[in-house]
């Protein structure tokens, strides 16, 4: 009897692993930037950024408008004023003519508007901190040029102080410059009015930064 052929069989290396199989990798997603079509989050971020920076910028120029006319107000107040103070005692009738009621009043609701804008810019900055604690990358996302949340943020926060700051000196002339005694009290208030110590050109310096940033174009 023959001994039947048998088939040659591979030796298995000594170092091979026979527990070890192929696995098959699938390609690893590619990393993308944060979108706001892709993240809820940022998406709403988004839009709320949009709308109060609009409120900073339209605050802004409230506040301007506010400025020019209460300037123009404090001027008129001087005059009326000044002809009272150049009197004679024998001559002065009255210390507070009848038509220095008018613009003084006006003078008082102007007043009362930057104080208002104060508050407002106040409420702004908590807004937009609340945002930046969202959760996600929110915080780190540069959603228009260069700016990220914490500059936004920065900017509110020094631009609510220096409102806050030129708004007591604005009701502070409201309030006093009808009660001017001297020549060079009206003029003191009236340059307080005028020329802001707060809200001066380092602001107006500030919303050209905050306006090259966010109005891209299309």
């Amino acid at each position: 009897m023959t001994k039947a052929n048998k088939t040659p069989q591979k030796q298995i290396e000594p170092n091979l692993n026979v527990f070890l199989t192929p696995v098959r990798y699938l390609d690893s997603p590619r990393q993308q930037s944060p979108s706001t079509s892709h993240d809820s989050n940022l998406a709403t971020c988004k839009s709320r950024l949009d709308s109060l920076t609009k409120q900073l910028e339209d605050n802004y120029a409230k506040w301007q408008l506010a400025q020019h006319r209460g300037t123009a107000i404090c001027y008129a107040i001087e005059a009326k004023k000044t002809k009272c103070l150049d009197k004679s005692e024998d001559e002065r009738s009255k210390t507070y003519p009848d038509d220095l009621i008018l613009p003084c009043n006006k003078l008082a609701i102007i007043a009362s508007i930057f104080g208002d804008i104060a508050n407002n810019t106040k409420e702004i900055l908590r807004q937009l901190k609340a945002i930046s604690k969202l959760p996600g990358s929110a915080g780190d996302t540069i959603f228009y040029r260069s700016w990220k949340l914490p500059q936004f943020v920065a900017f509110t926060k020094e631009l609510a102080e220096r409102y806050e700051q030129e708004a007591v000196i604005k009701r502070d002339v409201a309030e006093n410059i009808a009660h001017a005694t001297e020549r060079s009290q009206l003029i003191a208030y009236t340059t307080f009015w005028e020329f802001p110590e707060h809200v001066d050109s380092y602001v107006h310096l500030g919303f050209l930064l905050l306006s090259e940033e966010i109005n891209l174009k299309q």
